[in-house]
């Protein structure tokens, strides 16, 4: 009864611990070469992009994400989406030329 007990615990425990970790990476907008991305797929991934950098914003803000964490964090999705806009850009000034 208390080894049952115990091991409910344990994994309670390590579902609690876990689930932020696995909640992180699944709000993580998805990384791709934006060459290899279709105009219409850079719309979308860019508002991925800042879902995330909105949500990480509210996790920081709540505690739930560290100040090294955050700062390491949103400037990987600033990099992400300035590579979107600039290869929209190009895209933009490839099309107009044509």
């Amino acid at each position: 009864m208390q080894l049952g007990l115990a091991i409910a615990v344990a994994l309670l425990i390590i579902a609690v611990v876990a689930w932020p970790l696995l909640a992180r990476r699944r709000n993580a907008p998805p990384r791709t070469d934006p060459s290899e991305t279709p105009a219409s797929d850079h719309a979308a991934a860019l508002n991925a992009v800042y879902d995330a950098i909105r949500t990480l914003q509210t996790d920081h803000s709540l505690g739930r994400v560290n100040d090294d964490d955050y700062r390491k964090q949103l400037d990987e999705y600033r990099r992400q989406a300035a590579e979107l806009l600039r290869d929209m850009d190009r895209r933009g000034e490839a099309s107009q030329d044509d």
